[in-house]
């Protein structure tokens, strides 16, 4: 590299500093010495994707796994713009995503000029915060800001810089990384000892955990033996509680299984560990809640609480355990493995229908059979989603999916994100046929940087959630059908394996071939449209 370092070359060694290892994004005019310094070193990695909608939602993925900022790139005008969906993800969710992005010379800002827009309006509802770097001179206070914000905040922060000024010489030194950024806050010993006192008057008690509750999993299951308590959890808490665990009663919501509702309504206090998720129409309208969340500005913040705890939910949990006596109410415990026993008979029945096409609750069960304890399974948004809340009961798998923003087109990048960050876990996407679509182009990706993820495509031709909500409320499915190509070799033609089951008695062989494979493999599965129990017209 030259003696004397640009703004391009700064920007990567900043990134360096702050040990940052994966960038992820798509080459443009703006961005050309960003990408001329990435070249010209080994430690940030960059994933050049198809779509840079796909980049935001690997840099919004990867945050999710493991907390630490993410980090896309991108052109201006167009390129920015791609991004948005995958920002809006991360902003929805609370992780920390920086986007950097290129911009047009400074003497075109606030023209006319080809593909030029304010990016910092453009960014305002999503970014806590956005900037255009001028001068070199402001780069390090820039990119400490837009680090500090994004990962104290967790939330998303942005900074574009004018093509001219990426190659302007700036001599000064990078920001070491802050570890006071990551430091937790904590409920004083005091504060818990007032929600064990509300814990010790409940005779009906019912854990819910999100994905927040994760590390805290051993401590979550031996609270409920104690507690006898009922432990449900959202969607993206799958896999914190065992299907083993012997109160474990499933997910909670429409995606989830009517033993958790039922337990809910005769609850009469609620524990939220890490989870903020609330579905009014499943859960009891005037409950007491306590709820644990690492971010104070969580707590409270979907739905009103009695009592709040803030901090490391293992050792919160730990001190509430310590403060029991262990005196379960053991008619509320008979009762919650009575409900379970009821709906894990009903389970069986429901993941035991075969034939052509494939039953979705049948290949649910099936990826449940095959799938490793610790894999990753990242959802796409649509009925195959619902269908796997009601039906998997995993061992210790982890799920990723767009939580509060739920896009489609999120289960392929989050799957890449997952084998890049996680290599040592098998990662698996579940993905609608219509949700597939959208990033397909980016299965190329995985091709290309040999990601071993399995893809796992719920083909019944159609929009389903769409179609299936439209038909209950008396509404004809107009726009619902979809015209599909051959994914299977679609997968093959890019590279990977491909394979095709049309029958439920083909579809466990064909999983475990997918899933031990060394390279990206896809399983086109031809599923039923069956709509979920209960599904309805959104009021």
């Amino acid at each position: 590299m030259p003696t004397q370092r640009n703004v391009a070359a700064a920007i990567v060694e900043q990134l360096d500093a702050w040990g940052v290892h994966n960038a992820y994004g798509l080459v443009g005019d703006d961005i050309f010495h960003i990408m001329d310094a990435l070249a010209h070193q080994d430690k940030v990695h960059f994933y050049h994707v198809k779509h840079e909608e796909t980049a935001a939602l690997m840099a919004s993925t990867q945050a999710k796994l493991n907390g630490q900022v993410g980090i896309c790139i991108a052109d201006g005008g167009p390129g920015t713009l791609h991004l948005m969906n995958g920002l809006a993800d991360a902003c929805t969710d609370h992780v920390p995503v920086l986007a950097i992005t290129g911009q047009v010379n400074l003497r075109q800002i606030g023209t006319n000029a080809k593909q030029y827009i304010d990016q910092q309006s453009l960014m305002r509802p999503l970014a806590a915060y956005s900037t255009l770097l001028c001068n070199p001179s402001a780069l390090p206070q820039v990119m400490e800001s837009a680090y500090r914000t994004a990962v104290a905040g967790r939330s998303v922060a942005h900074v574009s810089i004018p093509m001219d000024v990426l190659p302007m010489p700036c001599g000064d030194n990078t920001i070491p990384y802050a570890p006071y950024l990551h430091t937790e806050p904590a409920s004083s010993t005091e504060v818990i000892l007032g929600a064990l006192e509300i814990m010790r008057r409940s005779q009906r008690p019912v854990i819910l955990v999100g994905a927040g509750g994760r590390k805290a999993s051993e401590a979550v299951g031996e609270l409920a033996l104690r507690w006898g308590a009922a432990v449900v959890n959202t969607l993206a808490g799958t896999g914190v509680t065992a299907r083993s665990h012997p109160l474990y009663a499933g997910g909670v919501g429409h995606a989830g299984s009517p033993a958790s509702s039922k337990i809910l309504q005769q609850a009469d206090l609620c524990l939220i560990v890490g989870a903020n998720w609330w579905p009014q129409e499943y859960v009891p309208k005037s409950i007491p809640i306590i709820q644990i969340d690492i971010n104070p500005a969580n707590v409270g913040a979907t739905t009103p609480v009695t009592y709040g705890l803030v901090g490391d939910a293992g050792k919160i949990i730990a001190e509430l355990t310590n403060g029991l006596d262990g005196n379960a109410n053991q008619a509320w415990r008979q009762s919650i493995q009575t409900e379970i026993s009821a709906w894990l008979k009903e389970l069986d029945s429901e993941a035991a229908v075969s034939g052509t096409p494939v039953n979705p609750a049948f290949l649910i069960r099936a990826l449940q059979n095959t799938a490793p304890d610790d894999a990753i399974i990242s959802l796409d948004t649509g009925d195959h989603t619902v269908w796997f809340g009601r039906v998997f009961r995993p061992v210790r798998q982890q799920v990723l999916l767009s939580g509060k923003w739920r896009t489609m087109g999120y289960g392929l990048p989050a799957a890449m994100a997952a084998a890049i960050n996680r290599p040592n876990q098998k990662s698996i996407a579940l993905v609608g046929d219509g949700g597939f679509a959208m990033t397909m182009s980016d299965f190329l990706t995985a091709v290309r940087y040999n990601l071993p993820i399995t893809v796992i495509v719920v083909n019944n031709n159609a929009l389903a959630m769409e179609k299936n909500k439209m038909r209950a409320g008396g509404l004809l499915p107009e726009g619902t059908s979809l015209h599909n190509p051959d994914f299977a070799r679609y997968a093959a033609d890019c590279g990977g394996l491909g394979l095709k089951v049309g029958h439920s008695a083909d579809l466990e062989p064909a999983l475990r071939e997918a899933i031990n494979s060394k390279r990206p493999s896809l399983l086109d599965v031809d599923t039923s449209d069956l709509a979920v129990p209960g599904t309805k017209l959104p009021s």
